[in-house]
C-alpha cells in the first residue's frame, strides 16, 4: 500500500516542501517512532532530483538501500582535519590522493541531493571532508557543499559517534565536538533543522512524557519511580509472550544467545548464507553461517514483501524443510509464516551519461534467511526497530549518551519493558553541546525564509524562460517579483542572471547590426549586377532585339524587384511589342 504523508503533520510537510522545492540543507530529527525512516523512504522514492543515499556504517547502509559514506568518497578512517595537504588543489594533490575514474567524478558533479541517514553516528571532520569534496568536484568552491543540497536524518540524542581516546584528542585541536553539527561548514551555510514531533510508536501519554525527559536530560525522581516499577517484575509461567533482551555489551548478547540456544533440545542445524562478488563481512545483516534449532527465537532483519512481517519483528522457529529452503516461523501475534532465503545488494553509484541519470551498481550479493538470533541484541543494534516486549539489560554499564534512551524507546508501551537492573540517573546522560544544538530546532523563521527562497528561485527561473521567448514584459515582471522576494538583486546569483541577459542583448545587438552591413554590401552587389542586365538589354535594343532586352530586363527586375529603372523599361517594350504584334 502507497504511504501517504500526514498532511496534519506541520514539521513532515516542511521538510518535504524543502526537499522538493529548494536546495536548502535539511537535518531530519526527531524523537524514536516519530517516522524518520518513513519520510528518508518516500523522499527516495519520488524525489526527481538526483540523488544518492549514505550511512556511517555498512549495515545501516544495506538498510537504507545505500552506500556508506567512507565506500561512496573513499574516504580513509582517520581523522581528516581541515588543514589536510591532500585536500589541497595545488598540484592536483587532492586528485592524486582519491584517484576518483572519471565517471565518479562525473557522478559527484552531477548530483543534486546527498542523503546521510543516522547522521548522529557521523563525525564532523567526516563532513568537512564532504564538503570539500563536493566543491572540488562540483567546480564550485563558492558554496558549501558545492552547491548542492543535504538531507541529514537522525537523532542526536541517541546514538553517538564512535570516537577513539586517540582519535579524539586530535580531533579536540580542530572541533568544539565530535559530533557532525560541529563541522566548519555549517558556520558558512544555514543548517535549517526540522523536528518531527508526532510520535507513532507509542500511544500512552505517560509513557510518551517520560522518555522525552530521558531524552533530553531532565530525568526526575517520579520518572525514574515509574520506569522502575519495571524492575523486579516476574515472569508469569503461562506467559506466552515473546521477549527481547537489549544489552550495551555484546559478550552479553553473545553469551544469552548460544546459552539460550544450547539449552533448547536436538540437534542444530547450519543455514549456509551465499555471497556473491564484494559484500563486506562488516555489512552482513546475520550471520553468514546461520545456526537454528526448532524454539530458537529469531528476529527478522528485513522487511517482507507480503507484509507479513518487518524487520524487527520477533519469533520462534517452529520447524524447517531442507529440500525446500524453508524455515517455519511463529511471529510473536501468533501467524505462523513460511520463510524463504532473501538476498541483500552491496551497491555503488554510477553516472549514465547517456541516460543523464545515476544509476546503481551491484557489487555483490548476500543471500540467507532474514531472521538472526534474538533472545538478546544489542542496544546499538536496535536503533530503528520496534518491539512489544523487551528486557533492558544496562547492566554492562551505560557508556554513551542516548543509549538508555534508545532501549527504552524501542518498546511500544511501558507494561513490555522488563528491567534488569534499575535505571539511575548515572544512566541517563546528555551532552550540553546536543542540548545547545537542539535549541535551534523548528525555528520557524528558518523554515519561512527557505520556502521565500525557493518561491524567488522559481520567479528567477520564469524570467529566464520568459526572456528566452522573447517575451520581455513578462521576463521584467518575473524578474521584479523575485527581486522583492527576495531582495537579493546585489546578491550573486542575481547579478550572475541580469548579466547573462544583457550579454545575449549586446550579443544579438552586434549580430543585428553585422546582418544589416552585410545586407546593404549584398544590396550594393545586386544593383550592380541590374545595372549590367539593363545595359545589355539596351544593346539589344540598338541591335533590333527586343525579346532578347526583355529577357535581361526580366534578370535585372530578377535580381533587384523594387529596381524602378528596370520596371519603367519593361513597361516601355511591353507596349512596343504588343503594338508590333498587333
Amino acid at each position: 500500500m502507497e504511504f501517504t504523508p500526514d498532511s496534519e503533520n506541520r514539521e513532515f510537510q516542511d521538510a518535504l516542501n524543502l526537499v522538493r522545492y529548494t536546495r536548502q540543507s535539511v537535518f531530519l530529527t526527531g524523537k524514536a517512532g516519530t517516522g524518520k525512516s518513513t519520510f528518508l523512504r518516500y523522499v527516495c522514492k519520488h524525489t526527481k532530483k538526483k540523488h544518492v543515499v549514505l550511512a556511517p556504517t555498512g549495515i545501516a547502509a544495506i538498510n537504507a538501500g545505500g552506500s556508506t559514506l567512507h565506500s561512496f568518497f573513499k574516504l580513509p578512517f582517520y581523522p581528516l582535519l581541515p588543514d589536510d595537504p591532500n585536500f589541497s588543489l595545488q598540484r592536483g594533490r587532492i586528485h592524486d590522493f582519491f584517484k576518483y575514474p572519471k565517471q565518479h567524478r562525473k557522478l559527484l558533479e552531477e548530483l543534486e541531493l546527498v542523503i546521510i541517514d543516522e547522521i548522529s553516528m557521523v563525525r564532523a571532520d567526516i563532513i568537512d571532508a564532504v564538503d570539500r569534496i563536493l566543491r572540488v568536484y562540483s567546480h564550485n568552491l563558492r558554496e558549501p557543499f558545492g552547491g548542492k543540497q543535504l538531507l541529514l536524518v537522525g537523532d542526536v540524542f541517541q546514538l553517538e559517534p564512535v570516537v577513539k581516546a586517540d582519535e579524539r584528542e586530535i580531533l579536540n585541536r580542530f572541533y568544539p565536538s565530535p559530533y557532525f553539527f560541529s563541522a566548519r561548514v555549517f558556520s558558512q551555510i544555514e543548517l535549517v533543522s526540522i523536528e518531527l514531533q508526532k510520535v507513532y510508536r507509542q500511544t500512552d501519554p505517560a509513557f510518551i512524557g517520560v522518555l522525552d525527559h530521558i531524552r533530553n536530560g531532565v530525568v526526575d525522581a517520579t520518572d525514574l519511580q515509574q520506569l522502575n516499577t519495571r524492575y523486579g517484575v516476574p515472569d508469569s509461567p503461562d506467559d506466552k509472550d515473546l521477549y527481547i533482551t537489549l544489552a550495551t555489551r555484546r559478550d552479553n548478547v553473545d553469551h544469552i544467545n548460544s546459552h539460550k540456544l544450547a539449552e533448547l533440545p536436538g540437534e542444530a542445524v547450519t543455514f549456509h548464507g551465499k555471497v556473491t562478488g564484494d559484500f563486506p563481512d562488516s555489512s552482513l545483516p546475520t550471520s553468514l553461517d546461520l545456526v537454528l534449532k526448532p524454539g530458537a527465537q529469531i528476529i527478522f532483519v528485513k522487511n517482507d514483501f507480503e507484509k507479513r512481517w518487518v524487520n524487527g519483528t520477533i519469533g520462534v522457529v517452529s520447524g524447517f524443510d531442507l529440500e525446500e529452503e524453508t524455515l517455519y516461523i511463529m511471529t510473536d501475534d501468533g501467524k505462523e509464516c513460511d520463510v524463504k532465503p532473501e538476498t541483500w545488494r552491496n551497491i555503488r553509484y554510477t553516472y549514465n551519461e547517456q541516460k543523464k541519470q545515476i544509476e546503481e551498481e551491484e557489487l555483490g550479493t548476500f543471500t540467507q534467511f532474514p531472521v538472526r538470533l534474538a533472545w538478546a541484541i544489542t542496544v546499538h543494534k536496535s536503533q530503528g526497530l520496534t518491539f512489544a516486549r523487551a528486557v533492558i539489560d544496562l547492566s554492562g554499564g551505560v557508556f554513551a549518551g542516548g543509549q538508555t534512551y534508545v532501549a527504552l524507546s524501542r518498546c511500544t508501551s511501558l507494561e513490555g519493558i522488563r528491567l534488569k537492573k534499575p535505571v539511575g540517573r548515572a544512566d541517563v546522560f546528555v551532552r550540553p553541546e546536543i542540548v545547545k544544538f537542539a535549541k535551534q530546532f523548528n525555528n520557524r523563521k528558518a523554515v519561512d525564509r527557505a520556502l521565500r527562497q525557493a518561491q524567488a528561485d522559481v520567479y528567477y527561473a520564469a524570467a529566464a524562460r520568459a526572456f528566452d521567448k522573447g517575451d520581455f514584459q513578462g521576463f521584467l515582471d518575473e524578474f521584479f517579483k523575485a527581486i522583492h522576494s527576495r531582495y537579493d538583486v546585489e546578491k550573486p546569483a542575481a547579478q550572475r542572471l541580469i548579466r547573462r541577459k544583457l550579454n545575449v542583448i549586446n550579443r544579438l545587438r552586434e549580430e543585428n547590426s553585422a546582418l544589416r552591413q552585410a545586407a546593404l554590401e549584398r544590396d550594393k552587389q545586386l544593383v550592380k549586377y541590374a545595372r549590367e542586365y539593363i545595359q545589355m538589354g539596351d544593346e539589344c535594343l540598338k541591335l533590333e532585339m527586343p525579346e532578347a532586352a526583355m529577357r535581361n530586363y526580366e534578370k535585372a527586375v530578377a535580381l533587384c524587384p523594387k529596381f524602378k529603372e528596370a520596371w519603367q523599361k519593361i513597361r516601355k517594350l511591353d507596349k512596343v511589342l504588343r503594338k508590333g504584334n498587333g
